[in-house]
């Protein structure tokens, strides 16, 4: 299925893309043209497409535009579900590029390769340090390589904390060994962020429901945190309940920095402005930390700092974006002046339809009912209207506002709305929150 960022080249066509891949290296008008055509062609799952990426396998991949899109084109034969690639995908193990062996892997798991053979191709090249051990091990376990099992237990004691948290959730997976699942939890408070996130994985791929409170806590991305509540929601063995799964989602939507656990600390009092500039640090730790520390702070020294940095980046970078939506909801004590402008802030930030700022949008939301009571209902006509085709978080948003209201007012006013959501086939946790909404 494509995703939010696969139709960026919205204005070539099927024939067009097909056409450049048939194309020679010295006609192309650009060296990224083969990579642009392949990553299109995930807009037009079909016979055509399928052939072209399979016959685009087979030129040699001497040249690196062709070896680059080649990478390419195993990920989007796998997303198409094309399983007459497998054979073509399963040479590609062979590969000198580690990073064509790693999309081959995954590939494989992806389309449910049962072939023996390419099973104990993949064992092999898990022992082998210059591969991608963790996309290995992972794709060994997604296939239910029994074969792999030694192989793979070796590797629970490995250096480094990807590679070892995905060995502990594939004994987990192949051979319900749950002696390692303590290590998965420490992996979540990793000083390195990739490894958080890489534990995030580890936890759905575990299915550890166990360590869900240390999830939740973890100085990590909310939309990992989210992701993992929902593949642990939407586990065929199910060990998540609905009440817990419904509990975690709100606290995810709420995203109060008091709640987590983070890894750093001040040494001593920071300047407001340099608590703003923390909302930019890439580690998200560090941002946590920057927001515990701002909602401590004076409040017009902190709309002053936030005002500034406001007009020069902010505005435009999405994890700060994130943040200072989330704490304009949080801080108690903004003067008139500066609501006058968070209102027009919140106000664009709910209807902003850019896709790399996807949390912004229900984080805004909330935070503008909460500074601005009574005044959000047409923003609750447009989270449940078809017409608009809000995302599910909107109306996932929209519901707590509903639930939160204690005179009942938006209870009546949105019951026709509620009972719809319940009834329908909607997102699951959408259809749950209606059904607890509705009481």
């Amino acid at each position: 299925m494509p995703g939010v960022f696969d139709n960026i080249h919205a204005g070539l066509d099927q024939s067009e893309a097909v056409n450049i891949l048939s194309k020679k290296v010295d006609d192309l008008e650009s060296e990224s043209d083969y990579y642009m055509a392949v990553s299109h062609l995930i807009n037009f799952p079909d016979p055509i497409t399928s052939q072209a990426l399979l016959i685009f396998l087979d030129r040699p991949s001497t040249v690196t535009p062709i070896g680059l899109a080649q990478r390419k084109a195993v990920e989007v034969l796998a997303r198409l579900g094309v399983t007459e690639a497998k054979p073509k995908i399963a040479n590609f193990l062979d590969s000198s590029d580690i990073y064509m062996v790693e999309n081959a892997a995954w590939a494989l798991a992806r389309l449910n390769c049962q072939d023996p053979e390419v099973h104990q191709r993949m064992i092999h090249l898990v022992n082998d340090t210059c591969q991608n051990q963790r996309v290995l091990i992972q794709s060994l376990s997604k296939l239910s390589v029994k074969s792999a099992i030694s192989t793979i237990s070796a590797l629970t004691a490995h250096e480094k904390p990807s590679v070892r948290g995905a060995a502990i959730a594939a004994m987990i997976q192949l051979s319900g060994d749950h002696s390692h699942l303590a290590d998965l939890s420490d992996h979540l408070y990793s000083s390195n962020q990739m490894d958080r996130q890489s534990a995030v994985q580890d936890v759905i791929d575990a299915n550890a429901v166990e360590l869900l409170s240390d999830l939740l806590q973890a100085p990590i991305s909310p939309a990992f945190r989210m992701r993992a509540v929902r593949a642990l929601f939407d586990n065929p063995v199910k060990k998540f309940s609905n009440d817990h799964a419904i509990t975690a989602v709100d606290q995810l939507f709420f995203d109060d920095p008091r709640s987590i656990t983070v890894l750093h600390h001040y040494a001593e009092s920071m300047p407001t402005q340099l608590l703003v500039e923390g909302l930019f640090h890439p580690d998200f730790s560090r941002c946590y930390l920057a927001m515990q520390a701002l909602l401590n702070c004076d409040a017009e020294e902190t709309w002053i700092a936030v005002d500034n940095c406001w007009r020069e980046k902010a505005h435009n970078d999405y994890g700060a974006h994130y943040f200072l939506m989330r704490l304009f909801g949080l801080k108690a004590g903004w003067s008139d002046e500066a609501l006058v402008r968070i209102y027009k802030i919140l106000s664009d930030a709910i209807i902003d339809k850019r896709p790399q700022f996807r949390k912004s949008p229900p984080a805004a939301l909330l935070s503008f009912a909460k500074l601005f009571p009574g005044q959000y209902d047409c923003i609750l006509d447009n989270c449940f209207s078809l017409e608009n085709k809000p995302g599910w978080d909107m109306c996932y948003a929209g519901l707590l506002l509903i639930q939160a209201d204690q005179t009942d007012r938006l209870q009546i006013r949105y019951q026709r709305q509620l009972q719809q959501l319940v009834e329908s086939d909607v997102d699951s946790l959408l259809r749950l929150k209606a059904q607890a909404v509705i009481g």
